[in-house]
């Protein structure tokens, strides 16, 4: 259980200036009331965080292939979290980024330095929020939804992340696969939010970047929203996500918030 803070319902006035302030004022929010569809979200860490930034280095540091070496980067990494979570198996998200990162770069014959797979790598620590994410998550604390990140980044990624956007009074709960040591979509992952926020399941909901994150966590039983920023085709997975849109407006639709 959390010991975040709780407090009475918010005033109207109160409510406009947490808009208008942001995080300074949302350590003294809590339940303020209206009825809502879920009463805690748990987010993975690229609804919040944009990871564009990665291949955009990656593309740097090799203009001729970058392309493809992100593109390989990408999936291999993908794959080991999979393979080690089928096979009983753990390594963290930084640790299975450089293997896949060294595997992709030897795939395609590119000398790959330590220095520069120290930054690519830690470049998922270096992220910054999409442009629609502080308003909406302000609007969904205001409304007193508790917020957790439930990620196979590191926590000590995510922390990064949240303390160079200023986000991290905005969350109660910092979810890492490494406290289960499995990643998503094994069910022990989703499980995490059901302990830390003390709720059902039936009232948690689940913001998903992915789409197979989405459909993960609607099979775990989440009532899922997929924030599909970049536009890619839904997964033919029944049953899919309650809620599907570009931006938070899904979560907010997630939380009954219009």
């Amino acid at each position: 259980m959390s010991d975040h803070p709780t407090s009475a319902s918010l005033s109207r006035r109160d409510a406009i200036g947490a808009l208008a302030l942001g995080a300074a004022v949302l350590p003294a929010i809590a339940h303020a009331a209206p009825a809502t569809i879920v009463d805690a979200i748990a987010f993975d860490g690229f609804p919040i965080f944009d990871p564009r930034p990665v291949s955009a280095l990656v593309k740097r540091l090799f203009p001729d292939r970058g392309e493809a070496l992100a593109q390989q980067w990408n999936a291999k990494l993908f794959g080991y979290a999979w393979l080690y979570t089928s096979a009983g198996q753990y390594a963290g998200f930084d640790a299975l980024a450089d293997a896949s990162l060294r595997y992709a770069a030897e795939a395609l014959q590119l000398a790959l330095s330590d220095r520069d797979r120290s930054a690519l790598v830690g470049a998922y620590a270096q992220l910054d929020i999409w442009p629609d994410v502080r308003p909406a998550l302000v609007k969904l604390r205001v409304a007193g939804i508790r917020l957790a990140f439930l990620s196979n980044l590191s926590e000590a990624t995510l922390r990064a992340n949240m303390a160079r956007s200023g986000i991290a009074e905005l969350f109660e709960q910092v979810l890492s696969t490494d406290r289960v040591r499995q990643f998503k979509p094994a069910r022990a992952a989703y499980g995490m939010a059901i302990d830390a926020f003390g709720l059902p399941k039936s009232r948690i909901g689940f913001a998903a970047f992915g789409g197979w994150d989405a459909a993960g966590a609607a099979w775990f039983g989440y009532r899922t929203a997929w924030v599909n920023r970049l536009g890619v085709p839904r997964e033919p997975i029944e049953p899919g996500p309650a809620i599907v849109a570009p931006g938070m407006e899904a979560v907010l639709a997630l939380a009954g918030i219009a």
